[in-house]
């Protein structure tokens, strides 16, 4: 089986997390060079001040001409502890998108611990695949490396230390739910956490897998060169043997051929 060529999670140049190479035509004509067959546009919403933003992202998605399929979708960060996004049915159907990815960006500790900093980051994870709303989980176990450093904080291999009972109630959920857990291209670009980071990491991914879990690809692009790292996901899917059915993709029509009315 040839490993379907999507891509899930990418940003824009409008709300400021992009830089200016990533305007939505010619997002789509690099995605085309490199053979994507489906796409979506997800930036992000961190609060509810920032939806409208969105508007000027379906408008651009709605005046392509191109045979990739296009999605409008939206990123969502919690807003805390207490797990909460910035996003409810009233603002899908105000804005129109089409789906929404999400999860955890945060560490949530004043004190080192790296049994609490993961038992957080699971917690988050399991309730972004069991909130109806959300259809794929960001970059499981993605933690910035900025706040370990600024901290002076221990850098190790987390990946490592996930307990296999963590492992086995994601697949589950995410199985249960279908919802998509991400395979990031960003995550498995990711230095600092040990030489062998990227192998736990595949390990882990090959775990939730055998436990019968949903994936997404998603480059998590921010500047245009960096489009083509989605090719990592694709690799290590074929690695994997990932059947078709562990694949996720949106189960709507893409926006690229309709006229978005404000």
């Amino acid at each position: 089986m040839s490993t379907p060529r999507y891509d899930f999670h990418i940003h824009t140049e409008y709300l400021k997390c992009a830089d200016e190479t990533m305007k939505i035509k010619d997002i789509v004509k690099s995605c085309e060079a490199l053979g994507i067959t489906k796409l979506a546009i997800t930036d992000h919403l961190n609060n509810f001040e920032k939806a409208d933003k969105h508007f000027q992202i379906a408008e651009d998605i709605a005046k392509l001409e191109t045979n990739i399929d296009v999605y409008f979708g939206v990123e969502l960060n919690y807003m805390g502890y207490d797990g909460q996004f910035a996003y409810n049915e009233e603002i899908k159907e105000r804005i129109g998108f089409q789906f929404a990815i999400g999860g955890i960006h945060s560490l949530y500790v004043d004190e080192y611990s790296l049994e609490k900093i993961i038992d957080i980051q699971h917690m988050h994870h399991i309730k972004t695949c069991e909130n109806p709303l959300v259809s794929v989980l960001v970059h499981p176990y993605w933690l910035s490396l900025s706040v370990f450093v600024k901290n002076n904080w221990p850098v190790v291999n987390h990946i490592k230390a996930l307990p296999k009972s963590h492992i086995k109630e994601l697949a589950q959920v995410s199985r249960d739910t279908h919802t998509g857990i991400e395979i990031n291209a960003h995550t498995l670009l990711l230095e600092g956490f040990g030489e062998d980071f990227q192998r736990y990491y595949e390990e882990y991914i090959g775990m939730l897998a055998a436990e019968g879990a949903v994936f997404s690809f998603g480059s998590d692009t921010h500047t245009i060169n960096t489009l083509k790292d989605i090719e990592l996901c694709f690799d290590l899917s074929k690695k994997l043997k990932l059947e078709e059915k562990q694949i996720w993709k949106p189960d709507c029509e893409p926006m690229k051929s309709q006229t978005f009315i404000q």
